[in-house]
C-alpha cells in the first residue's frame, strides 16, 4: 500500500487530470520530464485511476461476500477456509 504522502500525489493527479481549463503543475513536470505531452501524461493517469478503480470494486465484493459467507458457517474450520480462499483469489 502507498503512503498516505503518495497517495495524495496520486489524487492531485488524478485531480489534475479530470480537470480542464486548470493550472496542472503535476502533470506539466511529469511530462517535461518524460518529455511527453501533458494530454498523454493525463490519459495515462486517468487510465491508471480506472485500473484502480477496478481493482478496489473486485477487492472489496471479495471482502463483504467473504464476510457474509463467515457469518453463515458454524465451525472455525468452515470460517478459515473462507478466509484461506479469500487470500488466494485476491492473489490470483
Amino acid at each position: 500500500m502507498a503512503s498516505p504522502t503518495k497517495q495524495g500525489l496520486h489524487k492531485a493527479k488524478s485531480d489534475e487530470a479530470t480537470g480542464s481549463g486548470q493550472p496542472r503543475p503535476l502533470l506539466e513536470a511529469e511530462a517535461e520530464a518524460l518529455g511527453e505531452s501533458v494530454d498523454a501524461v493525463a490519459s495515462r493517469v486517468l487510465e491508471q485511476r480506472k485500473k484502480y478503480a477496478a481493482k478496489c470494486a473486485k477487492i472489496e465484493a471479495a471482502r463483504i461476500k467473504a464476510r457474509a459467507d463467515i457469518r453463515a458457517v458454524t465451525s472455525p474450520a468452515e470460517q478459515k477456509r473462507i478466509v484461506n480462499r479469500l487470500s488466494a483469489d485476491l492473489l490470483s
